[in-house]
């Protein structure tokens, strides 16, 4: 290849880059085909209630189901008795739809909930839209509750960083696709 000219050589180069390139969107597609990201809302809440994972995996399947499984959520959040409640919760913050934000809002100000929801549902807020976090916040920074006052202090935090720190919830699509445990 010494003696090729500069166009044969780039034009080899940018084959193969294409080739490969290919070669890895098939390999990826062939990977979420195969991997049991959920194709309908129903298999992906069925999955969730009856995968026996890590406790950090527990809403993998919610999270690659995405907003077409936050109606069915937000119906299911409601019964206080539900099982993994707090990951269905926090997986709601993850996917980020909006439209949640009015249900996590009655389950952060009603005061008889127990409070581990109450935090869940705020830093789920703010995971949705960070802006809304720290308005609720602010009525919580001096709360009795421990984990309210202190997530609400550090989304109020100068330092963009401290809740991101302090954010439990926060889990990737990659993450929860490749089964990502930490």
């Amino acid at each position: 290849m010494k003696n090729e000219s500069p166009n044969k050589k780039s034009t080899f180069r940018l084959i193969f880059s294409l080739l490969v390139f290919c070669a890895l969107s098939v390999s990826l597609y062939v990977f979420y085909l195969f991997t049991g990201v959920p194709k309908t809302a129903d298999e992906a809440l069925n999955k969730f209630f009856n995968n026996n994972v890590a406790e950090d995996q527990i809403m993998d399947p919610l999270i690659l189901a995405g907003s077409k499984v936050v109606p069915l959520l937000l119906e299911k959040i409601s019964d206080k008795s539900m099982q993994n409640r707090r990951y269905a919760i926090g997986a709601i913050g993850n996917i980020g739809d909006e439209n949640a934000i009015p249900k996590l809002i009655g389950i952060l100000n009603d005061p008889v909930e127990d409070s581990y929801f109450r935090c869940d549902a705020l830093n789920s807020i703010a995971m949705i839209s960070q802006e809304t976090g720290r308005k609720l916040a602010q009525s919580y920074k001096a709360d009795n509750d421990k984990c309210l006052a202190q997530l609400s202090e550090a989304l109020l935090s100068s330092d963009a960083g401290v809740w991101e720190k302090m954010n439990y919830m926060k889990r990737t699509y990659w993450q929860a696709l490749l089964g990502r445990h930490s």
